[in-house]
């Protein structure tokens, strides 16, 4: 007890040691509601003072997404009493961060856990929602030199071009069916990068965890490991006005056999993963297009039987357009391919039964809307909309899913 106190201590001295001139540098409640939807442009803050010489900020950030979504499938039925329909909490985070010491960022956000999520069929029942379970999402800290940052801590690996984006920044509600198959979830690592934004030559580099997913709430037990090495470069003019070329490599060090984890870890389901992607921007025009190539897919379980599945190459294409400041349309196709090597997004696949989600060919095109209540500042509050037609072909009859997906959805980020 007189140990926390002492630190209590200690960080409240540090905190009030140079005020702001009216001695009030903690927000008042009527300023946090301006911050978070009054007047919105950055950070919520609870505490801001740049000359405090060891405290600088504290912030509080939320993460919501709510949405609906339904599905149309031809050639196969949707599981009784599911109806091809749900809503959930698709996201709901909370956190806070600080900076301190100038160069110092601490970053701590938890999923949190009791609320609706996706529905499930189990034993000839269809149920509603299943509970969400809360546990640890980020918890890290980052240090900044003048012309690289390190950290360490949990945190979800900046890799691939749609995942690479926070979520606050999607496009569209879910991502293509092939960097879903392949991303990781938030996990334990260390990794250095420089700021691309300052730099022609961008860096990214980090080794993770694959720890077990129950094991997430905790610090990783390394029963193995991915890395990755990023690198980017400025492309100005190259189709767009503003652009840039990114190159990602993930290597597992794991040999994707099965194991009792297979299905539980957090980290990528390949054993190499090669991306070669494009973002580019031109007035109110936005293009990203990427191609993937994952060698040595994970076996899995169909059947009683082991699949040991092929290589698996994707593509996307996805344009946007901002039709006014408030208003964005966006377009999406992708292909995924590589024999029983497809795994379909089940996020909403699962409303289908199709006896196997792993297919040979999955293309689909996609059309959304996006509508933002603050043009300056999108991610703070916006409604997200997408009608998706996907098509799935392969040497396993009856797996896969073709027919429409619709989803619509509210989402807030501070």
């Amino acid at each position: 007890m007189t140990t926390r106190l002492i630190t209590m201590t200690t960080l409240l001295a540090g905190l009030s040691l140079t005020a702001t001139a009216d001695n009030r540098p903690f927000t008042t409640p009527l300023g946090l509601w301006q911050q978070t939807y009054g007047q919105p442009g950055g950070k919520v803050h609870l505490y801001h003072n740049p000359d405090n010489p060891y405290v600088q900020e504290l912030n509080v950030s939320l993460r919501a997404q709510y949405q609906a979504a339904s599905v149309s499938s031809n050639g196969a039925s949707t599981y009784p009493g599911s109806g091809g329909h749900t809503d959930e909490w698709r996201r709901l985070r909370l956190g806070w961060n600080a900076k301190a010491l100038t160069n110092l960022r601490i970053t701590n956000i938890w999923n949190m856990g009791g609320v609706d999520s996706l529905g499930y069929y189990k034993n000839g029942q269809w149920y509603d929602h299943g509970m969400t379970h809360g546990n640890l999402y980020e918890a890290n800290i980052e240090y900044s030199f003048s012309d690289f940052t390190i950290g360490a801590g949990k945190i979800l690996p900046v890799i691939l071009a749609e995942n690479r984006i926070s979520s606050s920044k999607y496009k569209l509600p879910e991502l293509s069916a092939v960097e879903n198959q392949l991303v990781s979830d938030s996990s334990f690592g260390l990794w250095i990068c420089n700021d691309e934004k300052k730099n022609d030559l961008g860096y990214y580099a980090g080794i993770w965890s694959n720890s077990e997913k129950r094991s997430r709430g905790t610090w990783g037990t390394w029963e193995s490991a991915n890395a990755n090495i990023g690198l980017s470069y400025k492309a100005d003019n190259l189709i767009l006005q503003n652009g840039r070329i990114y190159f990602d490599w993930i290597h597992n060090f794991d040999d994707m056999d099965i194991r009792s984890y297979r299905y539980k870890n957090v980290g990528t389901k390949a054993r190499d993963i090669f991306a070669l992607y494009y973002y580019g921007k031109q007035g109110p025009f936005e293009l990203m297009m990427e191609g993937i190539w994952a060698q040595n897919i994970a076996d899995y379980k169909q059947g009683g039987k082991t699949v040991s599945p092929s290589h698996l190459a994707g593509l996307t294409v996805m344009p946007s357009w901002n039709l006014s400041p408030h208003v964005q349309a966006v377009m999406r196709y992708q292909l995924g391919t590589g024999s029983q090597a497809v795994c379909l997004n089940k996020r909403y696949a699962s409303l289908v039964d199709t006896q196997g989600s792993y297919v040979d060919t999955y293309q689909a095109v996609a059309l959304g809307f996006n509508f933002y209540m603050y043009a300056d500042d999108p991610a703070r509050l916006k409604i997200m909309t997408m009608a998706e037609y996907g098509h799935s072909s392969g040497s396993a009859p009856g797996h896969g899913f073709t027919g429409w997906s619709f989803i619509g959805g509210v989402y807030t980020n501070f």
